[in-house]
């Protein structure tokens, strides 16, 4: 039977993702090897490429968190570069516009994952 749809790649069991909080995982996105994070922002889970518009630098390459101090929006640890969690879009002045890499996510039966095309191969980062 062929499967309809992307693959799936399970993240976490849906109740021990909290708001404010991420899983990170290794993927191969785009025949590329790289790193996604999965986040929770007022109850939406979203997905993105771990990897600053600015630098090609993980979010948390320099502190073990990606939200700010506000808990309002994603952080990139080394230039301060900040983003909204729904978009994935930049609110600074230098990088304003540009927006993360997002990878398409599902919430359903009790589970958290990504299912995106361009996805081929993902394994959770154990914190």
């Amino acid at each position: 039977m062929v499967q309809a749809g992307p693959p799936r790649f399970f993240v976490c069991p849906a109740a021990t993702l909290g708001d404010g909080e991420y899983r990170k995982l290794r993927v191969v996105f785009e025949k590329r090897e790289d790193e996604c994070l999965v986040l929770r922002f007022e109850g939406t889970v979203y997905a993105y490429i771990n990897r600053c518009v600015h630098m090609p630098r993980r979010l948390d390459c320099e502190r073990k968190q990606v939200f700010d101090a506000s808990a309002r929006h994603l952080r990139c640890s080394m230039h301060g570069i900040v983003y909204l969690p729904q978009t994935g879009a930049s609110v600074s002045t230098m990088c304003e516009g540009e927006k993360l890499r997002a990878v398409e996510v599902y919430e359903e039966g009790g589970e958290v994952g990504i299912a995106d095309f361009r996805v081929t191969a993902a394994e959770v980062i154990p914190v």
